[in-house]
């Protein structure tokens, strides 16, 4: 029987869909083994999460970090399933009322941009809040903030804007802490983070928020641009709820970070090259002196830090016993980052309005 060339168009079409979708299968296997490869002899470490879909199913997502051969800190998917029961995993969910009022509706929207334009203010846009991205919720107070004479004028008669009014420092100063809250987050979420520099970052907050409250009891704003802007109108009481604030958040950092904040880093670790060989367990004395005078690592130490330094093929095949002692420093993974990042990009494949 003759098929009209139709049938045969559509039967090629179908064997060219088949043999793509083929060729994409086998693909992805030959990589899946190539990295499953890449494990059987490396050191690594497993980060994995759960998270909820647009249709309540659930999808596990995995990434492993190891070092390569081509001395590369390695961060790679290891693998997205979409599990067959539902997640336990509890939401929350944050009342932005007044600026999803205002961005839901297209012609508000339009109204304050206008508004915006006629007050000469610097941006012309409120910020949606999603729960998508990490940062949306500080970058959404600190736009909101700065549109504040507008946004109050915009919603002026209503009782939502009276209770801004109301709330009006309290917004300021939530403002000024979500922003140094972002610092930290980004600082504790770069590509090089690891254990030991998560480490440095929160000791460091945590010693910021006892100046921030010292200051902040004798009215002194130069950390809080925020509130500076309306240190005239605020009462000490608000003060010292602000202050009763940082010092809980104090506490609750040392409380959820106690394990890293109590973590013994070697000083040796940080910098070898200044450390005392006596410092080092006895067994590892003599690979560490050999390690001090190995001219190629000085000059490693000296490009990139510890860093560079120990994430290095040469150093971990010659001082194994060395590199046993800092390998969770380095490759353990110090925030769930990348699974957050790999949450956010499906859910914004599968959105149907993809916002940038």
């Amino acid at each position: 029987m003759h098929q009209s060339p139709h049938e045969v168009t559509s039967v090629i079409s179908l064997s060219n869909s088949s043999v793509s979708r083929r060729i994409d299968e086998m693909a992805a296997d030959v990589e899946n083994q190539l990295l499953v490869s890449k494990l059987q002899v490396n050191d690594f470490s497993l980060q994995l999460d759960e998270s909820t879909l647009p249709d309540n199913s659930a999808l596990l997502m995995a990434f492993v970090r190891f070092l390569d051969v081509n001395d590369y800190d390695s961060r790679e998917c290891f693998f997205a399933l979409k599990l067959t029961t539902d997640t336990k995993g509890e939401s929350c969910c944050h009342d932005w009322k007044a600026v999803n009022l205002i961005k839901k509706s297209a012609l508000r929207d339009c109204l304050f941009q206008q508004l915006c334009e006629k007050n000469n203010e610097e941006f012309e846009r409120l910020l949606l809040h999603t729960e998508v991205r990490w940062l949306s919720k500080g970058n959404c107070l600190h736009c909101f903030v700065a549109l504040w004479d507008s946004g109050i004028s915009f919603l002026s008669g209503t009782k939502l804007g009276q209770k801004l009014v109301d709330a009006k420092s309290d917004i300021f100063y939530l403002s000024d802490i979500f922003e140094k809250l972002n610092a930290l987050n980004k600082e504790l979420q770069r590509n090089d983070s690891n254990l030991f520099s998560c480490k440095e970052a929160i000791t460091a907050c945590k010693g910021k928020l006892k100046l921030f409250w010292l200051n902040l009891g004798r009215r002194e704003f130069a950390q809080f641009p925020s509130l500076a802007v309306i240190s005239t109108e605020l009462l000490d009481d608000d003060l010292a709820v602000y202050v009763d604030h940082l010092k809980q958040l104090h506490n609750d950092m040392e409380t959820r970070f106690s394990d890293l904040l109590q973590m013994t880093v070697p000083h040796w670790f940080v910098d070898p090259f200044i450390a005392d060989a006596s410092e080092v367990d006895v067994t590892q004395q003599e690979s560490f002196i050999e390690l001090q005078n190995n001219t190629t690592a000085q000059a490693r130490f000296k490009c990139g830090g510890h860093q560079k330094l120990w994430m290095n093929q040469d150093v971990f095949k010659k001082y194994p016993q060395l590199w046993n002692d800092v390998k969770l420093l380095l490759l353990a993974f110090p925030t769930s980052y990348l699974v957050e990042t790999g949450f956010s990009w499906v859910m914004y494949l599968l959105s149907d309005t993809k916002s940038p």
